[in-house]
């Protein structure tokens, strides 16, 4: 339940933009590369996820947020074309 409600509040965290600014779509390897660092690791499964087994990687660099989604193989395996991908994380 813990990780749910991170999950959650890293996603309203992602949807919202009080200042106006555009989200972004960066890869996880450029995010690390910027200096974000990771906050949150959660492991989804559910109706949500259409029962796909997926992690949910949240990061921070000052006040901005990132949030990457991986297939559970991608992450534990630390696959380069998903590490690389540029669609693969929410920027603000």
């Amino acid at each position: 339940m813990k990780k749910l409600c991170a999950l959650a509040a890293a996603c309203i965290v992602i949807a919202q933009a009080p200042d106006g600014s555009a989200q972004e779509q960066q890869s996880f390897k450029t995010i690390i590369g910027k200096g974000y660092e990771i906050k949150n690791v959660t492991f989804a499964r559910g109706e949500s996820t259409e029962n796909r087994d997926i992690f949910v990687v949240t990061l921070q660099k000052d006040k901005s947020v990132a949030v990457c989604y991986f297939a559970a193989a991608n992450w534990i395996n630390l696959s380069p074309a998903a590490l690389e991908d540029s669609k693969r994380c929410d920027v603000r």
